[in-house]
Formats: C-alpha cells, structure tokens, sequence
C-alpha cells in the first residue's frame, strides 16, 4: 500500500539547510513519531516533488539521503519503503 503524504512540508528555501535535508528530516521524524511504518511505500519522487513544490532532483537527493542513514529502501520497479 502506497501511503499517502496529507500534510505538506513547510520548506525554508532561505535556510542554511539545504532543502533536501529538509524534506529528508521531515520524513525520518514522520517515521520516528510513528506516522509512517515498517514496509509502508512512499509516494513517487515524483508526486512527491509535485505535491511539495520542490524539484525533482531534490526529492531524489532527500530519497538518497534516507537510504545512507538506513531509515528507506529503493527497489528498481517497485518503490521505496520505510525500513
């Protein structure tokens, strides 16, 4: 089952953290607070760049980002999902 992301991120595009770290630490506390669980599959890089107004290429450094610290995984042809 594909979750679905209903509330949408406020991003600081004039922070000193880069928005992918943003969107990233949005998705690890969502998991941390329990909103997101085990074998739960992530909308698209793409929808979810769509949904939140944010780049593509951004959305894919934040999915690469949540894989090195080990909190998803990517499965080419099948998504990626919260470990």
């Amino acid at each position: 089952m594909v979750i679905t992301m209903a509330d949408r991120p406020q991003f600081n595009p004039d922070s000193v953290v880069p928005l992918y770290e943003q969107a990233a630490d949005w998705i690890a506390a969502r998991i941390t607070a329990g909103d997101l669980a085990h074998g739960s599959k992530l909308p698209s890089e793409r929808d979810l760049a769509e949904q939140w107004g944010i780049a593509y290429q951004t959305v894919r450094r934040a999915m690469q980002e949540l894989r090195e610290r080990g909190l998803v995984v990517s499965r080419v042809g099948k998504g990626t999902f919260i470990v």
